[in-house]
């Protein structure tokens, strides 16, 4: 049994260790000479021997055993805290690349959020409109620019429908926009889309295809710029340069219009000056001469004032004063006027003058000497362009108006000519065509006066029939006539003047001006004295205290009449100075007689304006 056990116990150690990598050679010896057949005893004895040396051999096996697995962990455990080493070297270097992508990564989001909100300013700072479509033409994004330009918010553009802003005339926009960028990927055109207010913005537009990095259509963007006051100066200057070509031409043609009526009465002046010059002629062919020479004399006065006064009108340097005239009058003398004309050109024109003014009060407050312009330039119109027939002169009170109506049984107007008859410079037919003289400056006058007075002015025309002008000015009644006022004033200058205990000096550096005055007051047996400038009438004024009234020129060289009127009024303060001058401006009237003159003389000076102006300084004997 203890032989069995022994044997079993043996088998079990010889398998457990069987599959070690210890050799199990140093079994062999003792197990063979225990499986011998020894005796009991010698067995037990040996068995136990055996048993020792069997455990011993065991206990140093295991020992062994633990010995080198022992050194093998050892060397295991070295190898895996170096491996653990380099794991939290490599973990460190992870964590520490981890961290730097982390801070790279964070980077890159605020540059970015940074570069995001830098774009998105400029966007919205642009003062173009910036919008972006997807592929089905719906707005994803604009600008604020874009919705402010047609006045709405994005709320109020949403709520529209944006096909209802575009002009009827580019409701073919889109389909060209599509179409345009399917083929060639952008698109230019002008767009009107209307505003809020009402009124329709011209834009200049310009569109893109917008595509992904691998060339898928995104969408398209619209830059949209308001052009609309370009565009409208640009019209204007287009318009300018119509007008200014227009001008060129009217211009061309104004001069040598001027030329022909400048030169025409001159020649008659000339002309018939030099005839004078012949010593058969008889008393009464002088003094038809002189009659041409007046007349045309007059033509070129009249030439000269119409083209300065429509200079005054266009620069606002003239201004209407008002003053207590009698409409009679005014009436009286521009139909004399125009009867001598009618005489002159022996025409066949009967004139009828309608007076429907109330007779005692025909005194109103106006401006005299424009409102009888206006009515000489009518007439002379009337008589110019009537062959033969007549003329009729109407003039009545009508709802607190003064109406005047001239109407003639002249050529007439074409119905298309009608609006522009009042543009200066302009006739019916212009060029060298023309049939009939003149300026084509006195309606345009007549228009401008009448309009500053406060009235209007119109025309009724028909080719072939005659025309009919009229106006009206507002009624500022006066008082009643007086009838004697005229007539006492014509006596005045119809008496002989006798001032031949009076000194008159004269200055004018113009030796012919000087002869001509020197000539007209030598009837009134005045004493003259004349000078040549500025300072030698001062000199005359010093050395000559009995003059009594001086006549001074305002354009001379060296001292003009400006400084030596003032100078003048430190030597004699109460000397009367009368001022002669051709110029004609409001303006320049004004400084004359601030400057310390009494009076004022326009160039050319007649003869009885001189001495109805000297009149009211020197007294007869």
């Amino acid at each position: 049994m203890i032989k069995r056990n022994c044997n079993l116990d043996l088998k079990r150690i010889h398998r457990y260790f069987s599959g070690s990598s210890i050799c199990p050679l140093l079994f062999l010896i003792p197990v063979q000479a225990y499986s011998g057949g020894l005796n009991t005893t010698a067995l037990l004895s040996g068995s136990f021997i055996n048993l020792i040396l069997t455990l011993l051999v065991t206990l140093i096996v295991v020992c062994a055993v633990i010995i080198y697995f022992s050194l093998k962990l050892k060397k295991v455990n070295r190898e895996l805290q170096e491996r653990n080493k380099q794991y939290l070297e490599i973990n460190a270097d992870l964590q520490k690349t981890n961290s730097e992508l982390g801070n790279q990564k964070e980077n890159l989001a605020k540059e970015h959020y940074e570069s995001d909100k830098f774009y998105g300013m400029l966007v919205q700072s642009a003062n173009d409109g910036i919008s972006f479509y997807d592929r089905t033409w719906n707005l994803k994004y604009a600008n604020s620019a874009f919705y402010s330009m047609i006045g709405l918010d994005i709320k109020s553009y949403t709520s529209i429908n944006p096909g209802g802003l575009v002009h009827p005339d580019d409701h073919d926009y889109q389909s060209k926009r599509v179409q345009s960028l399917f083929n060639n990927g952008f698109f230019e055109s002008e767009l009107r889309l209307r505003h809020k207010d009402g009124h329709y913005l011209n834009l200049s537009t310009r569109s893109v295809t917008v595509r992904s990095d691998s060339g898928e259509v995104l969408g398209s963007l619209t830059i949209s710029r308001d052009i609309t006051k370009l565009k409208q100066e640009h019209e204007d200057l287009i318009k300018a340069t119509f007008d200014a070509e227009a001008s060129s031409r009217l211009k061309s043609s104004f001069l040598a219009n001027i030329s022909h009526e400048i030169r025409t009465p001159l020649n008659s002046v000339v002309g018939f000056s030099n005839l004078l010059l012949s010593d058969d002629i008889t008393k009464e062919v002088r003094e038809e001469y002189i009659e041409h020479i007046n007349h045309n004399s007059e033509k070129l006065l009249q030439i000269i004032g119409d083209i300065i006064d429509l200079s005054r009108l266009e620069s606002s340097q003239i201004e209407i004063t008002y003053e207590e005239t009698s409409i009679n009058s005014i009436v009286n003398e521009v139909i004399e006027e125009a009867r001598q004309i009618i005489r002159r050109n022996e025409k066949s024109i009967i004139l009828n003058v309608k007076n429907q003014f109330e007779s005692n009060g025909d005194l109103i407050f106006t401006d005299r000497i424009w409102l009888k312009r206006v009515l000489n330039h009518l007439l002379d119109n009337a008589v110019k362009f009537t062959l033969d027939g007549s003329i009729e002169f109407l003039y009545l009170l009508e709802n607190e108006n003064i109406v005047f109506i001239i109407k003639d049984t002249g050529v007439g107007i074409n119905k298309e000519n009608l609006l522009r008859i009042f543009e200066e410079f302009r006739q019916e037919i212009d060029g060298h065509h023309r049939p009939f003289e003149g300026l084509g400056v006195g309606l345009t006058l007549a228009k401008e006066v009448v309009e500053r007075m406060g009235g209007r002015i119109s025309v009724k025309s028909e080719k072939g029939v005659g025309s009919e002008f009229s106006f009206s000015l507002p009624y500022r009644p006066a008082g009643s006539t007086k009838v004697k006022v005229a007539l006492l004033n014509n006596d005045q200058l119809v008496k002989p003047i006798d001032w031949s205990t009076k000194k008159c000096l004269l200055v004018d550096d113009n030796m012919d001006v000087l002869i001509y005055l020197n000539r007209i007051l030598l009837d009134t047996g005045v004493s003259v004295v004349t000078a040549r400038s500025g300072y030698e009438a001062l000199e005359l004024i010093k050395s000559t205290p009995d003059i009594d009234v001086v006549l001074l020129d305002m354009q001379m060289p060296g001292m003009n009449g400006i400084e030596a009127t003032k100078q003048i009024r430190q030597i004699r303060k109460n000397l009367p100075i009368i001022a002669q001058t051709a110029f004609i401006f409001e303006d320049d009237k004004d400084i004359i007689l601030e400057a310390g003159c009494d009076a004022c003389l326009i160039k050319p000076i007649r003869k009885d304006h001189l001495l109805t102006v000297m009149s009211s300084f020197v007294k007869s004997n």
